[in-house]
This record gives structure tokens, C-alpha cells and sequence, in this order.
């Protein structure tokens, strides 16, 4: 059963933060994103009239939608929500709450990066290096080969 938390959401962040350096070894710069990340989410929530213990799951998805509104890339709003959802579910765990909002919560869609291609003086650098390096392959494997002639180009710094 859950406790009725009269906790800030100061106080309450400050609780996962001490909890994140002291059960799991969390860096400095990790629990200063963690602070700064639920510290926006707190103040997201106060506008609107709310605090982090009383949230639910709508005003979890409204911050979302808020984080895109900012122009928020999806990477830095799918790490911000799992900073809120380890923050909820610790508070769970912890009895200050009795449900976690943000346990059903999908993140926001990535895209998936362009392959990389080489420029045409790429190439031609690549396959002179591999010419001078490796005129005769020592091994049946050409794939064994290529990968020898990439670590040739990029020992070269073409």
C-alpha cells in the first residue's frame, strides 16, 4: 500500500538521485542529467497545476508531446522518459506510489540512420592502400582480405 507522499518533487528526485549514486554507482554527469531531466518534467507538471506524485499517465504523454513541441530530438525525449519511468518506478518500489504512469508508456519513434558512404577519393585511397599493402592476399577468405585493407586505409589516414 502506498504511503500518501507529502514529499516535494524536490525532494522525491533528490530521494532517486541519492538512491542512483548509492545502489548503483552513478557518475556525477549521470545524476546531473537525471536532475536536470526530472527538474524539467517537475516544472512541466507544475504549470499545469501538478506535482510528480500525483501525476498520471496522461501528463506523461503531455510532457512528451510538450518535448516535441520544443523541437526535442527523439533520442533526447526516449531518454528523458526513461528517466521518469526509473524515477517512478522507484518511487513504486518505495511505497510513495501506488501505480507507475509511466510503465505503458511507448517512446518516441527513432529513425534509423543513413548508411555512411564513401566519397570517390575514398575509394581511390582505400584501393591504393590495399594495392601497395596487400597485393597478394595470404589467406582464401576475401573477406578476410577487405578487412585487412580497411585497417590498411585507416592506419594510412586517407
Amino acid at each position: 500500500m502506498a504511503r500518501s507522499s507529502k514529499l516535494s518533487d524536490a525532494r522525491l528526485i533528490e530521494l532517486f538521485l541519492d538512491m542512483l549514486a548509492a545502489e548503483r554507482g552513478a557518475a556525477k554527469n549521470t545524476l546531473q542529467a537525471y536532475a536536470r531531466d526530472l527538474a524539467d518534467f517537475s516544472a512541466y507538471l507544475a504549470a499545469g497545476g501538478g506535482a510528480i506524485a500525483g501525476a498520471a499517465s496522461e501528463d506523461v504523454r503531455g510532457y512528451l508531446t510538450a518535448l516535441a513541441r520544443r523541437k526535442f530530438s527523439p533520442t533526447s525525449a526516449a531518454r528523458r522518459l526513461s528517466a521518469i519511468r526509473q524515477l517512478y518506478r522507484f518511487l513504486y518500489l518505495e511505497g510513495h506510489r501506488a501505480a507507475n504512469p509511466a510503465a505503458a508508456i511507448e517512446g518516441p519513434k527513432r529513425g534509423r540512420p543513413l548508411p555512411k558512404i564513401l566519397s570517390i577519393a575514398e575509394v581511390r585511397c582505400g584501393s591504393s592502400a590495399c594495392s601497395k599493402s596487400y597485393t597478394r592476399p595470404d589467406c582464401a577468405s576475401p573477406s578476410s582480405w577487405r578487412c585487412r585493407c580497411r585497417r590498411a586505409r585507416a592506419t594510412r589516414g586517407c
